[in-house]
């Protein structure tokens, strides 16, 4: 969750011929977005316009840029990869296996399951160190992936975590809610961590948080903004 301007997108065939969408952002021109404490009920905002791609054959990258890259575009790939993920059958297959054992509306016991098996099946690591790219600039790649992409790969950063809790979340019929966070020290929004509501409480799935036994755990903030996801 690192402000910059250029995005790139990987989108590759998996499974019965759907595509299976993924990415990856360069992040450079850093920018605020305005908030006060916490801020909810932003809509889906554009992503940043598409400038260049490229395949290999098996996956394909779109890169997108933008002067300013706001939080809400930047959520708005995340968004657009857990809808793309959510039409995946074989994520919906993945999503019942998961939560089998559950009674039936029992969304605790759901959001539980979800967390564990994310937990002991997906690595955080993190992205692309700093590179030297073609116009001379160092720095790193923040990567995007679908949630199909993030279960294969078997890691991820706090994005492709949460693009796979809020599907899983989502085919199993709950509201995944997306929350991005910044400490008090942190010039920008730094973090980001799915969740659902439970009886008017949100119940957070932050399954980067080092243990095994976080969950409904949040790791203190400043400040936080809530979009759907």
């Amino acid at each position: 969750m690192k402000p910059d301007k250029r995005l790139a997108m990987w989108s590759g065939i998996a499974g019965i011929g759907l595509i299976a969408v993924g990415g990856f952002m360069y992040w450079r021109q850093r920018s605020i977005a305005s908030a006060s404490g916490m801020v909810s009920g932003f809509g889906r905002a554009r992503q940043a316009p598409a400038i260049d791609g490229y395949s290999d054959g098996n996956m394909r990258t779109v890169l997108r840029s933008d002067n300013k890259m706001p939080i809400e575009m930047r959520l708005a790939t995340i968004q657009d990869l857990i809808h793309k993920s959510v039409q995946d059958p074989e994520m919906r297959k993945l999503a019942l296996q998961i939560t089998a054992r559950c009674e039936e509306r029992d969304k605790m016991c759901e959001g539980h399951a979800i967390y564990d098996y994310i937990k002991r099946n997906i690595r955080y690591t993190g992205d692309v160190g700093p590179i030297r790219h073609p116009d001379g600039q160092v720095e790193g790649i923040d990567l995007y992936q679908s949630a199909r992409r993030t279960v294969e790969f078997r890691g991820g950063d706090c994005d492709d975590h949460n693009i796979l809790a809020g599907t899983l979340l989502a085919l199993n019929g709950l509201t995944p809610r997306l929350r991005v966070v910044k400490a008090k020290k942190d010039p920008d929004w730094s973090h980001i961590f799915a969740g659902f509501t439970d009886t008017g409480k949100f119940v957070a799935l932050d399954t980067t948080l080092p243990g095994n036994s976080n969950f409904g755990v949040e790791a203190p903030y400043h400040k936080a903004i809530d979009f759907d996801a």
